[in-house]
């Protein structure tokens, strides 16, 4: 698993993005405000084998989000 090539690869289709490896796990942080369409989130799960990872996860970080649980301060 590589986490490194993920984020360059996520890089090179204009996905600017951080990448953690958790196990067989790639937890994705997006590094900007981009709405995740059907065919971007097709493209990432197709990403994920390629660089040894089994599933994607996709953490949301809009801390101006009244709806969260728990609001980062």
């Amino acid at each position: 698993m590589s986490a490194a090539s993920l984020q360059r690869a996520l890089e090179d289709r204009g996905v600017r993005a951080v990448v953690e490896a958790r196990g067989p796990l790639a937890v994705l942080t997006l590094a900007d405000d981009r709405s995740i369409d059907e065919s971007l989130r097709a493209e990432l799960v197709a990403l994920a084998p390629a660089h040894g990872f089994t599933h994607i996860a996709l953490e949301l970080t809009d801390d101006a989000d009244e709806r969260a649980a728990l609001h980062r301060h």
